[in-house]
């Protein structure tokens, strides 16, 4: 019996000296992927496998075939042209239409955010790369909110724990996911911080000292093809709107991190723990920039005129005499608008040329299109004709 007591306290003891760890849990090594020539074209502190890939900030896309020490190699797949997720569903006529629809008819978008790993930390900020609970990521995730409502967008924020930091946090934050779902948002990111050195998310747009951003794409998921679009379009808005914000897309293959969940969820490290958590808020804050263009919802607020049309943007209230049209009819103007185009490209694709096409307008609208507007006219003219007649008789 006093044996097995011993056995008990001894592993109190060892327990009492492993859960103080998750407090201040050591930054992760980071690998440099080297491609053929030696290059060193991407960092990041994620766990790698033989077969991850990534998409740098040059928009090239490499693979992981050996990992040695610190050392990935990798071979160039080829370059993504991102013009092809440029907008929504990749359909640029719907990207004019839909924010319009949507401006018109009032909707906001609704983003939620939560913590999958709340201690991580900024060093130079917070004074150490883990804080168990109350992490600086947190407040790097209220500056993202902050900013998502300036852009006239509505928030959910969970400030839910997931502690310790260990294999099992994605599960613990799978049911924060499944509860965020429920108030159905139109995206969810799950927001973090990178593991490297601070020159690889260091950098200065508009004159102000940010952190990169990173997006993780759990690529096996059963919403992989799906998530993996949604980031070409993240990048490709944020490529225009703010070049040099996104770092690149790193492409895990050990997990769906809870992507399997929604098919608009994201996962973003801001910057790393050796950079300070203002330049992180600040890069977040450039971040949210563009999501109302990836949603495809013109923003309200302060960044309004950078990201919405012009015929939408503006200070003049709806339903007022500057204002000109209403939202509606704008929205009915631009569907009018696109089917006549639409007609036009029919009419052109069918008949091979301009003076074809334009032959087969004249026709339509001076044969077709008058017959079926003034038959009944006709019919009348007829009519009294044959009444005439009669008379005559």
């Amino acid at each position: 019996m006093n044996r097995l007591w011993g056995i008990v306290i001894a592993l109190l003891l060892l327990c009492s000296i492993i859960n103080p760890a998750y407090a201040q849990e050591p930054a992760r090594g980071y690998l440099s992927f080297v491609d053929e020539n030696g290059s060193t074209v991407y960092i990041t502190g994620w766990e790698t496998k033989i077969g991850d890939q990534c998409i740098t900030e040059n928009n090239k896309r490499f693979e992981v075939v050996g990992i040695e020490g610190e050392i990935a190699h990798v071979k160039l797949i080829g370059e993504v042209d991102l013009s092809l997720y440029g907008q929504p569903e990749s359909n640029r006529l719907l990207s004019v239409l839909i924010p319009r629809i949507a401006w018109a008819e009032g909707n906001k978008g609704k983003v939620a955010i939560y913590n999958t790993h709340d201690d991580e930390s900024y060093v130079p900020t917070d004074g150490q790369e883990s804080i168990l609970g109350n992490g600086g990521i947190i407040k790097v995730s209220d500056a993202f909110a902050s900013a998502l409502k300036t852009n006239g967008m509505e928030v959910v924020q969970s400030y839910t724990k997931h502690d310790p930091h260990d294999n099992m946090a994605y599960e613990r934050s799978r049911r924060t996911v499944v509860d965020l779902l429920k108030q159905s948002p139109d995206a969810i990111f799950d927001v973090h911080r990178d593991a490297v050195p601070p020159e690889v998310y260091s950098t200065n747009i508009n004159g102000q000292d940010v952190s990169k951003v990173q997006l993780v794409v759990g690529k096996y998921g059963a919403t992989g093809k799906q998530i993996e679009d949604y980031a070409l379009q993240i990048k490709a808005a944020s490529d225009k709107l703010h070049p040099g914000l996104v770092k690149g897309i790193f492409f895990a293959k050990g997990g769906d991190y809870n992507q399997d969940l929604f098919p608009k969820s994201m996962l973003v490290e801001v910057g790393a723990h050796t950079n300070s958590r203002q330049s992180a808020e600040n890069g977040i804050a450039l971040f949210a920039d563009v999501i109302p263009t990836v949603l495809g919802i013109a923003p309200t607020g302060a960044n309004a005129a950078a990201t919405t049309p012009d015929s939408v943007s503006g200070s003049t209230g709806l339903g007022t005499p500057d204002a000109g049209p209403s939202g509606a009819s704008k929205s009915i103007g631009w569907i009018v608008g696109l089917f006549i185009v639409g007609i036009a490209a029919f009419l052109f694709l069918s008949t091979g040329g301009m003076n074809e096409a334009k032959a087969k307008l004249k026709q339509f609208t001076t044969t077709e299109f008058a017959n079926f507007f003034g038959s009944t006219s006709k019919g009348g003219k007829h009519r009294k004709k044959t009444n005439n007649e009669k008379d005559k008789d």
